[in-house]
């Protein structure tokens, strides 16, 4: 499979600190902050794209993000229940890291991505999500894991109200170092085509863009304008670490 790939990662106007971070073509950029997206064009099969949004107000948000993606880099998963497994591999990374240094005890991130290829896996655990656009029509392939967007599915608020809720990211799960708990992994199997935009965001992206804002910048026709257009809108129009991957299929 052939992509076309442009990503971007920034503490945002706010932030003193970018606490997110990027897996694109086995590499993990972190401790970072873009001052532009850049674009590749990659070769991949199972390989992972993905989004890691350490978690405020935790200990060593920025070293989980980092370790969750690290963690991610040799799997190739081939079944729903594999992409689980990796997953949960990258919850044990964080564990053995707090064992080591107690002052991160309670680290933890949000996570999103896709393993890409001709049958190709979506996941997230958080709020960290996934969109695809195909033939003009923008979908949320991913699901937050948290009270609000419960509410969201059972039709008792709209986007809007989730994208502005004050709850929207108070979560139920995510990869805590150190915690018992494990963590609820959302998988979703699809079948890419040809011409396919594929955007994996972290909150801060997705909270400071509406809808009709991120159909208009996909309109923009490659991946490069497209998320250059939607980092400036999220720069200008939000408080958070900004982070997105938009892959474009150029062959499924």
């Amino acid at each position: 499979m052939r992509l076309k790939v442009a990503y971007v990662t920034n503490a945002g106007k706010w932030r003193p600190r970018n606490e997110d971070a990027l897996l694109v073509d086995g590499k993990v950029i972190a401790g970072v902050s873009m001052s532009a997206p850049v674009e590749e064009e990659l070769s991949a099969e199972a390989v992972p794209l993905a989004v890691a949004d350490g978690l405020g107000g935790h200990a060593c948000g920025h070293i989980a993000s980092a370790l969750a993606l690290e963690a991610l880099i040799g799997a190739r998963p081939r079944s729903e229940e594999e992409v689980v497994s990796a997953v949960l591999r990258a919850k044990e990374r964080l564990d053995a890291y707090v064992e080591e240094h107690g002052e991160c005890y309670g680290m933890g991130t949000a996570l999103a991505g896709v393993f890409m290829g001709s049958n190709a896996f979506v996941f997230n655990v958080g709020d960290c999500r996934v969109y695809r656009f195909r033939g003009g029509e923008l979908e949320l392939l991913t699901q937050d894991h948290t009270y609000v967007f419960e509410l969201f599915l059972e039709g008792r608020i709209s986007y809007e109200e989730l994208r502005k809720h004050p709850e929207r990211n108070v979560l139920t799960s995510a990869l805590i170092g150190g915690y018992p708990e494990v963590p609820d992994v959302f998988v979703r199997k699809i079948t890419p085509e040809g011409g396919d935009f594929y955007l994996i965001c972290s909150d801060g992206l997705w909270e400071a863009l509406s809808l009709g804002e991120m159909v208009s910048c996909f309109g923009k026709g490659n991946p490069l304008e497209s998320a250059l257009c939607m980092f400036s809108l999220a720069y200008s129009e939000g408080r958070d670490n900004i982070s997105l991957i938009l892959a474009q299929v150029l062959s499924p």
